[in-house]
Parts: C-alpha cells; structure tokens; sequence
C-alpha cells in the first residue's frame, strides 16, 4: 500500500507549521510501518491566475495568496519530509510548475482531477521521468482512455485513482462501484482512491482496499489555537482511527487458520483393508473400506485415487489402517495420470485437441507437489505470434513471475482462476481477454479448475521471471515435463 498524506493548503502558508504536521504524521509511518509520500500543490500564481484576478476575493484566488510558499520554502519542506522517511509527491497546476520537479527532486508527479483532460500539462506531464499518479473525479472513460494511451506511448509507469470531487464526500456520493470499473478497464495498471468524507465519519478506506485499492490519498493537517481544519482534513488521531479500521480488514482478509486442518482431519474417514492383504498384492476397490477415526499416517478417503491400483509393499491386516508408507503408486503414474485427466477436462468442456499436440507439464516445485503448484500447457502456435492452452486442476496455483520479452493476453474458457497482477487480485470472465504486459508480476490460482486460452507474442525458453528463485535452483528436466498427447 501507498499511503498520499494531502498536506494542500492546510500548511497554512507557513513551512513551520509544515514540519509539525509531518512530525505528526512520520509517528504514523513508523508506528505502521507504511510506505507514505507527503504531497504539496505547486501553482505558478504569477501566470496560473489571470492579472485581472489577482487581488479578488476569489475564493481560491483568496486562498491560494494567502498560502502561498516561495520555492525555497517548498524545498524546505520536502527536504524535510524526506528526513522523515517519506517519498515526496506534488500536484502541479500549470505547466511553469513541472520544472519544480527536477529542481526540488520530487518523487512522484499527482494530477488532479480538475487537470486530468488539460492536455497541455499532461502532454508535458508525460514527458517526465516520474511515477503519474492521476484522480478520475468527473472524467469519463473515453478520456480515460485518451490519457491511459498519452502516458503508455511515452513508456510512463502510473496509476488511476478513484476520486469524488464533494468537499466532504457524503456517503450517497462516493460511488465506490467506479473502483471496479476502473480496474476493469485498465487491468494493468494500478488503481487507488482519493477519499473526501468526512473524517468524523466511518473511513470508506477499507472498502475501497477491499476492492483492490493499493493507493490511498487523505487530507491531512494539525489544529491548533488559530487554525482549524476543513470539514474533510483529519487529524494525526483521525488518520490512525482510518489506519486501524484497513488493518482490521487485513487481518480478516488474509488470516489464514492454523487450526482447521487438524480439526477436520479428525472428522475424516481413514482407508481401512476389509481382509487380510499380501505383501505385493494390487489394492482393488473390494480390498478397502472407509471409517473413522483417520489415524496418525494413515491415508484418507480423499486419497482413495492413489490406493486403488498401487501394491503393497507389507502385508496389512483385516481391519488394520492403510498408510502411504505401505503402498506403492503405480509410476503411471503421476505424469499419465495428469495427462489423462487434462484431456478428461478438455473433452469436458468440448475444446478439441490433437493427439500430436505438445504437452509440458509445468511443476515448479517438483512433480510430487504439481497438486499445489502446476499447470499442463499445450502448445498450439509459436511464431511471431504463439497459442497455448492452459489447464489448471482444482486447486492448483501458479508462483508469481513475469516476462522480460513477451507479452500475453488470458482468456478463461473452462471453470474459475484469479489472477494477481502486482499482487491486485483479477477474477478473470468467461470469454473477456485480459491483457499483462512484459514486466508485469504475476500469478494465479483456481478453485474448481480451469482451462485458459493465451494469446502472446513469441515465447522464449527462460523468459520467465519467478518472484521466488528457488524455483530455478530446481533443474529444468524436474519442472518441466515434456511430451505429446497422443503417446
């Protein structure tokens, strides 16, 4: 997550009360631990305001004076926050501004929304060498799209943030729904949200991180006996009540239990054999049955597949529990098994296939954990443009990684798969393309099975990058089994 800490006007025009609300704030950073960027307004009020307006009582021509921080006074503020552990971020107004930020060393470039269609400033804005981050508030897709195609053809990393420009935001007003529009729309990019409710009222943050959110933009500020906030800034104490609430959801959302596997194990039924059974003898389904308790080492109904056709290597007695060190599974085993059942979820779903079409059988951890980690891929096309189709087994995940060269799209055509691009989880849809881009981490994981079409330019053996590199300490023979379906 990154935190955007909105110090805007609520400086007050002086650096002092600047540095005490970062203060504030950095307690925050590292109390939580957060990633955070303290984010200032520049405006060229020379040029942004018209030389008839300049002294009118204006309300933002009013407040923009009175705030106003010379160069050296902004300098002084961010060199400060950077002294603090905080990234720094600015929002410039005018094009005069966008020179700021090479001469202030300025992390991360912020549009707002009132300039996300300015198209002189973002056309200058995109020729920076800085992260973009861009609120949407009142900008339709269409020229969401215009701005997503300016900032990709000049090769920009940036994001799209969620935003409702009410001061505060009533709660009837926020339309968090956007949020998955937007990740819909722009699937590989990030998506934040910019919040103005009020922060007397229940943060809408958790929500919003509950529907993808990695950024996170809030008013900030510090009361004192002559300055007092606006109805959608908060306080250090506010901010923390906000940070507890995302923390709680957090813990909900990715807690895992230590403790139901044990408890339903006990509620298992074990493989028990109904007769006497010879060392070497072949297990049919008549040689066993199922009861509980399941005992310490023994197989369990859910592991009937692996007994019924493997011998024994001891003899076991009637009614003597059956373990996996007493049989031996058949070497068909493991790699026939999954071919046979990767055409089994082929011909289930009606997707033809070739017997003279190339298979890998994808198991980064090895062939005895492929239930966990795996994929079979049948490769149909590799030129400048390749066709695969890959097939996933209930429950089976694929690491994290991505591709230094190519560049692909999934589209789901069999049962269910989540894909995690930069770790913001993607619930692909039947027939609906998704596109990741070369150099985007990611991964996936199903739930009943799946079977993905992928449309990319030409793969390259090694082009995959794993986020976990003991992958690659496996040798390649061991994690990729290779054949054809037909043999």
């Amino acid at each position: 997550m990154f935190y955007i800490l909105e110090l805007a006007n609520n400086h007050q025009g002086s650096v002092e009360h600047a540095k005490s609300i970062i203060d504030d704030f950095s307690e925050l950073k590292y109390r939580y631990s957060l990633n955070v960027g303290l984010k200032v307004q520049f405006r060229n009020l020379e040029t942004f305001i018209h030389p008839d307006f300049k002294n009118s009582d204006l309300k933002y021509v009013k407040r923009f004076n009175e705030t106003r921080l010379e160069v050296d006074q902004f300098k002084e503020i961010l060199t400060y926050a950077k002294q603090k552990g905080m990234k720094t971020v600015a929002t410039p107004f005018d094009n005069e501004s966008l020179r700021l930020f090479d001469q202030l060393d300025v992390d991360i470039l912020k549009i707002a929304s009132c300039s996300a269609d300015d198209w002189p400033l973002l056309r200058e804005a995109a020729k920076i060498q800085r992260k973009i981050i861009l609120s949407t508030a009142g900008i339709g897709m269409e020229t969401l799209h215009k701005v997503y195609n300016l900032f990709k053809s000049h090769q920009r990393d940036f994001a799209f943030m969620h935003c409702v420009a009410d001061y505060p935001t009533p709660r009837d007003s926020a339309n968090l729904r956007r949020i998955e529009e937007l990740r819909e729309e722009f699937s590989d990019i990030e998506i934040g949200f910019s919040t103005h409710e009020s922060p007397k009222e229940k943060s809408l943050a958790p929500y919003a991180q509950a529907l993808g959110c990695t950024i996170f933009e809030k008013h900030i500020g510090k009361e004192t006996d002559k300055i007092k906030l606006n109805a959608y800034s908060c306080t250090k104490d506010e901010y923390e009540n906000m940070l507890k609430d995302m923390s709680d959801f957090n813990k909900s959302y990715t807690g895992v239990s230590t403790t139901q596997k044990e408890a339903l194990q006990k509620l298992k039924r074990g493989i028990y054999a109904k007769r006497h059974l010879p060392s070497g003898h072949e297990i049919t389904e008549k040689d066993i049955f199922f009861a509980m308790p399941c005992q310490p080492g023994q197989l369990d109904a859910s592991r009937v597949d692996d007994a019924i056709g493997s011998i024994l290597n001891t003899p076991v007695s009637a009614k003597e529990r059956l373990t996996a060190g007493e049989i031996n599974i058949r070497g068909q085993n493991k790699k026939e098994r999954i071919v046979s059942e990767a055409k089994d979820m082929l011909s289930s779903a009606k997707i033809p296939f070739s017997k003279t079409d190339k298979y890998e059988i994808s198991c980064h951890y090895g062939l005895e954990n492929f239930e966990k980690f795996g994929a079979l891929i049948i490769d149909k096309v590799n030129r400048e443009y390749c066709k695969k189709l890959i097939i996933m087994f209930p429950r089976q995940k694929h690491p994290e990684h991505y591709h230094i060269r190519k560049e692909e799209t999934f589209e789901l055509v069999s049962g269910d798969c989540n894909l995690y691009i930069k770790g913001v989880k993607k619930s692909l849809k039947l027939g609906k393309p998704f596109l990741i881009s070369r150099g985007s981490e990611h991964r996936f994981e199903t739930t009943a099975g799946c079977i993905i079409e992928e449309i990319s330019t030409t793969h390259y053996s090694g082009d995959s990058v794993y986020s976990d590199p003991g992958i690659l300490r496996k040798p390649i023979e061991d994690r990729k089994i290779k054949g054809i379906l037909g043999s």
